[in-house]
């Protein structure tokens, strides 16, 4: 699943070191005093494991297909954690925030150097990182299945993402499509417009899957979970990442041929999609970020000071739409 073009070991170290560095200050601030309010999501999970667990299955067999959409290692591996091996809640929670901190500035300052890390401090990733603890621990796995050139090893992160997550499943759909549109981009010398809107296409795919679509089989089925009270994104809060997209379209067929950058265009349209469908989407573009980081230091020489300028220019104008 690795599209990385290995460097130098100097030049990966220097990356591990940062990263580290990056991590270790991210875990030290007080994002929630910076936030002026609390982490929704993190104090729901604070609730669900200071209380007894509402059941308690064995793995096995049977219980499968039950552990695996009730996302159990994660339930069952923090309360491990905390009963069995002894660590408070605060000490889990801020191990995820490291490793989630750690993972995508490693990705991007592999990729594409360390002049991107400081684009990671965005209230997208502050959210993910603090709140979504469960999405983070995914991608922590998911990531390193996306380093790892080791095909037994990346099968046991992906397994262990699915188990916690699984929103993990259209990751790796995303990544299996992908791979084969860079495989018959290259086969039939797809021109760059050919190669983006078939990304585009999967994008939308997906995003009718979470949207239209789910929405249907849950209405059908009289699921409660029909009714999902986490609005979508405005369009002038969307119009950054249509941008982007859109900018993506004057890229050279190179730039479709490289795993990461194709990722992050996928993930873009997803976005843009379920903006389209009135769906919440953002948690796509959390999932995406080092992906659409990377990309957009790969954007060509003419466009990418600018794409870079407007996104610290949004950037700026969220942290003072967040910070009250």
């Amino acid at each position: 699943m690795s599209d990385v073009k290995y460097n130098s070991f100097e030049n990966k170290i220097m990356a591990l070191m940062v990263s580290l560095l990056f991590a270790i200050f991210f875990i030290t601030v007080n994002w929630e005093s910076v936030f002026g309010n609390q982490f929704e999501d993190r104090h729901v999970y604070y609730f669900i494991f200071q209380g007894k667990p509402d059941y308690d299955i064995e793995f096995n067999k049977e219980t499968f297909f039950f552990f695996l959409f009730n996302e159990q290692l994660w339930n069952k591996g923090v309360r491990w954690l905390n009963v069995s091996v002894g660590l408070s809640l605060d000490e889990i929670f801020g191990g995820v925030t490291f490793l989630i901190a750690l993972s995508y500035s490693y990705f991007v300052a592999v990729r594409v150097g360390l002049a991107a890390v400081p684009l990671i401090i965005n209230p997208i990733f502050i959210d993910l990182a603090c709140s979504q603890l469960r999405m983070a621990a995914a991608m922590v796995l998911l990531l390193l299945a996306f380093n790892t050139r080791i095909r037994t090893l990346a099968l046991i992160f992906v397994c262990a993402a699915f188990f916690i997550h699984t929103a993990s499943f259209l990751f790796c759909f995303i990544v299996f499509v992908v791979h084969f549109v860079i495989k018959w981009s290259e086969k039939y010398n797809f021109q760059n417009i050919v190669s983006c809107t078939l990304l585009v296409i999967t994008g939308a795919i997906v995003a009718i899957a979470v949207g239209p679509l789910r929405v249907w089989i849950l209405e059908f089925f009289g699921d409660r979970r029909v009714n999902y009270d986490v609005d979508a994104s405005t369009w002038s809060y969307a119009s950054i990442w249509v941008f982007l997209l859109g900018m993506a379209y004057f890229q050279r067929r190179e730039f479709f041929r490289d795993y990461s950058n194709a990722i992050a265009v996928t993930f873009l349209s997803v976005f843009v999609f379920c903006t389209a469908f009135s769906v919440y989407g953002l948690r796509f573009l959390s999932a995406a970020l080092p992906f659409i980081f990377v990309a957009l230091f790969r954007f060509g020489t003419v466009e990418r000071p600018l794409v870079i300028l407007i996104f610290l220019a949004f950037s700026i104008v969220q942290w003072i739409y967040w910070v009250r």
